[in-house]
C-alpha cells in the first residue's frame, strides 16, 4: 500500500471518527437539556400544587406526602443530571485519548473551569 493510499485511509478514518464524535456530542447535549427540562417541569408541578393548595384554602397537611414524593423525584433527577454531566466529562476524555473529533459548529454553551479532580461526594453534594 503506497503513502497516498495510507493517507486516504487515515483521512477517511478521521472523518468517520469526527462524524461519530459529533453525533455523540449532540446526543449528550440533547440528554442534558432533556434532564434540565424535566427538572423545570417538576419544579413547576411543585409550584402549581402549592399554589393550588393555597388558592383552594386547604390546610398545609393536605397533599404533604404527594409534595414529599415529588420533591424526592426532583432529587433523583438531580442525581441523574450529575451522572450525565460526569459521563459527559468522561466522554470528552475518551474522545481526546482516541483522537475523536467532537466539537460541534455553532453556538456553544459556556462551561465552568473544571476543578482538579473533586471527590465524587463533593460533586454529588454540589448537584
Amino acid at each position: 500500500m503506497g503513502p497516498l493510499t495510507r493517507g486516504i485511509i487515515l483521512e477517511e478514518r478521521l472523518m468517520r471518527n469526527m462524524q461519530v464524535g459529533v453525533r455523540v456530542a449532540r446526543q449528550v447535549r440533547t440528554a442534558e437539556h432533556a434532564i434540565d427540562q424535566a427538572m423545570i417541569e417538576v419544579c413547576r408541578l411543585i409550584q402549581t400544587s402549592l399554589e393550588g393548595r393555597v388558592e383552594s384554602r386547604l390546610a398545609a397537611e393536605v397533599g404533604q406526602s404527594a409534595i414529599e414524593n415529588i420533591v424526592a423525584g426532583l432529587g433523583q433527577l438531580a442525581t441523574v443530571r450529575a451522572s450525565v454531566v460526569a459521563g459527559h466529562a468522561d466522554l470528552a476524555i475518551v474522545a481526546e485519548d482516541h483522537g475523536i473529533g467532537w466539537r460541534m459548529d455553532g453556538m456553544g454553551e459556556s462551561k465552568t473551569t473544571p476543578l482538579a479532580a473533586a471527590p465524587a461526594d463533593v460533586i454529588k453534594l454540589a448537584a
